[in-house]
């Protein structure tokens, strides 16, 4: 659980830094958003399968995963540097979603 708390602090520090990146058409921001809220997924997929079913840990973990990218996009929307997308919590729905089905597929093997 400690970690688990730790990965979030994380991501909100991540999440309400400054970001000076130049502008591209390359989707590196939705590919870190991706891969990041799947490895949240992961995370808290593995602390509730501990707990529960693991047909209820996947909807858990994918919801709270998603949830708290949302909650990080709304946060940014007020600060002054960073702005909110749709598209960030797309690829931090689909990154979640897709992590943890990946993860449990390779568990299972």
């Amino acid at each position: 659980m400690f970690l688990l708390v730790i990965w979030f602090i994380l991501i909100l520090i991540v999440s309400v830094m400054p970001v000076t990146v130049p502008k591209t058409y390359l989707p590196a921001d939705k590919i870190a958003h991706f891969v990041m809220y799947g490895l949240t997924s992961i995370f808290v997929f593995r602390f509730f399968a501990q707990k529960t079913t693991h047909k209820r840990a996947f909807y858990t973990s994918v919801a709270l995963a998603s949830m708290y990218g949302a909650m990080m996009e709304v946060v940014q929307h007020f600060l002054p540097n960073r702005s909110f997308s749709f598209g960030d919590m797309a690829a931090n729905t689909f990154g979640a979603f897709l992590g943890c089905v990946l993860y449990m597929k390779g568990k299972r093997q």
